[in-house]
């Protein structure tokens, strides 16, 4: 009896081992090797605004993140104020998903074949969320990673440490993006269907009872800690007026452009002209009394009712879909791999994992409907396909993963994995061609487009080499001046001159803020803005000492012809300088 116990826990113990090691070592490779970055600027601003470069202090106030997690990284910041924790911590929280994952792998399956479908979680879908890094990527793997681990130990009667710590980490994900259990509790319902069938069937209510009492205890974990975040913004009248100012704000911007025309007299009698549209499609609303909230509410209803009006077009669905190129994804098909190989080999389960499919494609179906197809989203659709498929892998016979021959194919396919993926994740080489003035066409090239998928990416270098960083040297150097830089011409290139693993200097834009965006109407934002005394940006660009970063002829055409129709008829624009491919203009009255 002694010696079964010991090999049980030896068992487990080499099983969190193997997790731990297996991970830490693709990690530390990702870590050494590959060149890690943000695939949005949303990221960036995110952990410019808690880092303190607004002149604020630290500012937990994480725009699309609770409040709960901006003041669990604060203590850090106070600790070592030039590390980037926001990075840090979403990297780790990744890590700790993916090893819980790999572990319940290495728990329920043989050896050889966990260790493979280890190599392929970790080859296809965590060098993803490594090298790309992205807050609502690290949210559904937080959730989805965490909540099959919870889900399992808690249906199998695991250790209460490990049903714990899964659990916490699925609030932790839910904190840094609540809205991916919308996402996330659609797969769940196949577990949860599927468990508490043999629960049932085996008259085991108690344990029943149990079980959801633990679930429903963290839902409502989570929805208490949303309750929180939005209680702590509504206390303060600027933190509640700037996201109800983005909710009206992602009305217009994040919903299909059908064009002016197609509801040009609704627009107009709001007041809104064509070039007014314009400026608020391409994110140049910087104007609190033109585009206030109420303008951007009643635009986003027009747009919506529009699109209402027309109905879904399943044509054009199928055709974004093949322009998308979705079935081309790396974790697209490893997903339709593995539905291959359940009905091939487990075909008990083929018909649970077919549903799983079914459900991804109904998800992915839904935001081309809307409109809101983005790879960050659809990353999370496919990890939670494959995760929740993997849930429902079983042992095919006693032999399988014993004999030599099967551990031979293994060992054929995780050589396979890293090859064919490793492949695509090392570092090229081109970066060392770039000089200052060309690698903001290098950046634009490869990463503008950061709602899409390229797998070119992965492998392209932005923190070596030469920075286009004389743009920010004249920011530094010419304080008595104000600079506005254009959403189009910066928001998704200049912020690759800095390393994610490190801080901007405090007070940074205390000279200098994007010109509208996602920062428009934020507290800290404003204060700067007042103290410059330029709290109308449109308006106020005809100041002295007051000028535009606009690379865009398309935007900076519309910036005036704006100021014409609503304050100065003979407005201009003459170039000042041209940096580094920036070019930075002087607007005048007349």
């Amino acid at each position: 009896m002694r010696s079964i116990i010991a090999k049980n826990i030896t068992k487990k113990w080499n099983n969190k081992v193997w997790a731990i090691v297996l991970n830490m070592v693709f990690f530390l490779s990702i870590v050494l090797i590959c060149d890690i970055k943000y695939e949005v600027s949303d990221d960036f601003i995110m952990s410019t605004i808690i880092s303190g470069a607004y002149g604020n202090g630290y500012n937990p106030h994480l725009m699309f993140i609770n409040i709960i997690w901006g003041y669990i990284l604060l203590p850090f910041y106070y600790l070592m104020p030039q590390i980037s924790w926001y990075l840090i911590a979403q990297l780790l929280v990744c890590l700790l998903s993916f090893t819980f994952v790999s572990y319940t792998f290495l728990e329920k399956l043989e050896k050889p074949v966990a260790i493979l479908f280890i190599i392929i979680l970790l080859t296809f879908f965590a060098d993803d969320a490594y090298i790309l890094v992205q807050f609502t990527k690290t949210a559904m793997i937080a959730v989805v990673g965490g909540g099959s681990t919870f889900l399992w130990a808690l249906f199998n009667k695991r250790k209460k440490s490990l049903q714990i710590s899964s659990a916490v980490l699925v609030l932790v994900g839910t904190l840094i993006r609540f809205n991916v259990i919308y996402i996330a509790g659609g797969f769940f319902l196949f577990i949860l269907i599927a468990e508490f069938q043999k629960l049932i069937k085996e008259k085991n209510w108690f344990f029943c009872g149990r079980v959801i009492c633990w679930g429903s205890m963290l839902i409502i974990s989570a929805i208490f800690m949303k309750v929180i975040d939005s209680y702590i913004y509504n206390m303060d009248e600027e933190y509640s007026y700037y996201r109800a100012y983005s909710e009206a704000r992602a009305s217009v911007v994040d919903s299909e452009d059908y064009g002016y025309e197609a509801y040009k007299d609704k627009l107009q009698d709001i007041g809104i002209s064509e070039n007014d549209y314009k400026i608020m499609r391409s994110w140049n609303f910087a104007d609190n009394n033109i585009f206030s909230k109420e303008v951007l509410e009643e635009t986003g209803n027009i747009i919506k009712e529009h699109k209402k009006d027309l109905g879904i077009s399943k044509e054009k669905i199928l055709e974004d879909i093949q322009v998308r190129g979705i079935l081309e994804y790396p974790i697209c098909l490893i997903c339709l791999a593995v539905l291959l190989a359940v009905v091939l080999l487990l075909r008990k389960e083929w018909l649970i994992d077919t549903g799983i499919m079914f459900l991804a494609g109904a998800y992915l179906l839904y935001f081309f409907a809307v409109g809101r197809t983005v790879y960050r989203v659809e990353y999370g659709i496919f990890f939670c396909a494959f995760i929740v498929m993997m849930y429902f892998w079983k042992k095919k016979a006693n032999d399988l993963g014993q004999n030599i021959e099967t551990k031979k194919k293994c060992a054929i396919l995780i050589l396979i994995c890293l090859v064919t993926e490793g492949l695509i994740y090392i570092p090229d080489r081109t970066y060392l061609d770039n000089t200052r003035d060309s690698r903001k066409e290098y950046i634009e090239n490869f990463f503008f487009e950061s709602w899409n998928y390229d797998a070119r990416k992965y492998r392209k270098v932005v923190n070596k080499g030469e920075k286009s960083d004389d743009l920010i040297k004249e920011i530094n150097d010419h304080k008595e001046n104000f600079y506005f830089m254009d959403f189009q011409t910066t928001i998704q290139v200049l912020y690759y001159d800095w390393n994610p693993f490190y801080t901007l200097p405090e007070n940074f834009y205390d000279n200098v803020l994007y010109f509208a965006g996602i920062t428009t109407n934020f507290p800290d934002c404003n204060k700067i803005l007042k103290e410059r005394g330029v709290e109308d940006p449109l308006k106020d660009l005809v100041q002295e000492g007051v000028y535009l970063i606009d690379s865009d002829y398309r935007t900076l055409d519309f910036k005036i012809k704006f100021l014409q129709e609503h304050y100065y008829p003979k407005a201009r624009a003459e170039l000042y300088k041209e940096i580094n491919g920036y070019q930075i203009w002087k607007i005048y009255e007349g």
